[in-house]
């Protein structure tokens, strides 16, 4: 059976979460397939899911540095005006670390976001506390 079969004969898979609150688009946006986001997405998996720590998976996908993936789900409209737990938006949470080398990465990821969506510039409702 595909994966097409499965979702047609179990239309709740597109809620299902893993332990970590994760569905399987979040899963494949964290490894950065494309396609595979693609896919699901339109089959109705929500490119705004958060994960049970309140994390959205745009946060993460950025941290990681998916830049293709990242512009796409802008294409999509996927929401950069989210907010975690913490009411950090995307471009705090990319300068959360204290790891020097981390926190480098995720200014590159922030500069990235605000160059190439220029909406977060202009406010675009995104947090930066």
């Amino acid at each position: 059976m595909g994966a097409q079969d499965l979702l047609t004969a179990n239309p709740n898979l597109v809620e299902l979460r893993n332990s970590i609150g994760e569905t399987v688009l979040h899963f494949l946006a964290v490894e950065n397939d494309l396609e595979g986001v693609r896919w699901l997405h339109a089959r109705g998996f929500s490119l705004n899911t958060l994960n049970r720590f309140g994390e959205p998976m745009i946060f993460e996908v950025a941290t990681l540095g998916h830049k293709d993936l990242l512009l796409w789900l802008a294409d999509q409209d996927a929401d950069f005006s989210v907010v975690d737990r913490a009411n950090r938006g995307i471009l705090a949470y990319l300068c959360k670390n204290r790891d020097e080398a981390r926190k480098r990465r995720g200014e590159e990821m922030a500069q990235f976001l605000l160059d190439n969506l220029p909406r977060l510039a202009q406010g675009g409702g995104v947090s930066e506390t």
